[in-house]
């Protein structure tokens, strides 16, 4: 194993609001009564099946299909209202344990790729975060005209790394189930504890996933 190849959002850097929290906060504007967790769990079964980007890097959020899986019943006019919104963040931070796991990682001689899907805002944020100096390459959709889950996303990271890793990331129809359709191992990042369900390769923060990138060398 050559390279930790990470996701970005939630996983090394918090927006504020997440992206989820301003579906859900819109929705509810709409009046209609939401819990974030489910919000969270049909939005990513709904980007999951997303594997190129139609703006900027990323898709369009498909509501139709969200609210199906949400089982609930949505007037078009109010479909059409949300479809017109922006649900990205203008602040962001990084997560206390994001610095601490990349010197970690970078001491165990693993190169670090960054492999996300996001708009070409991304290299703004790096910038602010100074977080240019612990990676190793960047992988970003906007910038590969292909976004995660896809294979190929982690083909490109693997190709820069010079060898193959393991991803890491918070969402597991888009990190995991990516990595591993791309034959690698994959990490859930599960801050939210939204994926009670998930038992193996989860971590609830990334001093966690220290320790299973340790087991995976054994």
């Amino acid at each position: 194993m050559k390279a930790v190849f990470i996701d970005m959002g939630e996983t090394l850097v918090r927006f504020k609001p997440r992206f989820h929290e301003s579906i859900a906060k819109a929705i509810a504007e709409e009046g209609f009564e939401v819990d974030e967790r489910k919000v969270f769990r049909a939005l990513m079964k709904v980007l999951g099946k997303c594997h190129f980007p139609h703006y900027d890097g990323l898709s369009q959020v498909n509501f139709r299909e969200l609210f199906y899986h949400m089982g609930l019943y949505v007037p078009s006019e109010v479909v059409k209202s949300l479809e017109r919104k922006n649900y990205l963040a203008e602040e962001y931070e990084l997560y206390e344990d994001a610095i601490p796991f990349l010197e970690e990682v970078r001491k165990k001689g693993y190169k670090t790729i960054l492999v996300t899907n996001t708009t070409k805002k991304v290299n703004q944020i790096i910038r602010d975060l100074n977080l240019m100096e612990y990676l190793d390459g960047i992988v970003a959709s906007c910038d590969y005209n292909v976004m995660k889950p896809h294979p190929k996303i982690f083909r490109y990271a693997a190709r820069l790394a010079g060898g193959e890793g393991v991803h890491i990331g918070d969402v597991y129809e888009i990190d995991v189930l990516g990595a591993k359709r791309a034959y690698l191992p994959g990490i859930l990042l599960d801050r939210l504890d939204y994926y009670p369900e998930i038992k193996e390769n989860k971590a609830r923060n990334l001093f966690e996933a220290l320790k299973l990138i340790e087991n995976l060398e054994k």
